[in-house]
């Protein structure tokens, strides 16, 4: 993940304002690997479980994914993820002493 984020590092923060945005910057490659096949998958399984008047799965699953797209382009995010598996590290560490 953090290899293919770093060779793909994003200035700004893209658009991200309807399902088609979404699903433009995953094609592009801007999201974590998998990300474009997964989204369509969960897409389409939160519609089948909707009903006309109860779309909230279906925002869930925009709202999971909008939310991958940032943290993609977020240029501190490798650190942040580093950082977090290192506490993660020591903590299991200190539990195994």
């Amino acid at each position: 993940m953090s290899a293919q984020h770093a060779e793909a590092p994003q200035t700004s923060p893209p658009q991200l304002r309807t399902v088609a945005d979404i699903r433009a910057v995953l094609r592009d490659g801007r999201g974590f690997p998998g990300d474009a096949e997964s989204f369509e998958v969960d897409l389409a399984r939160a519609l089948d479980a909707s009903t006309a008047t109860d779309l909230h799965q279906v925002a869930d699953v925009i709202k999971m994914y909008a939310g991958s797209v940032r943290a993609f382009s977020d240029p501190e995010f490798d650190g942040a993820l580093q950082e977090g598996l290192g506490l993660i590290a020591e903590v299991k560490q200190g539990n195994q002493e």
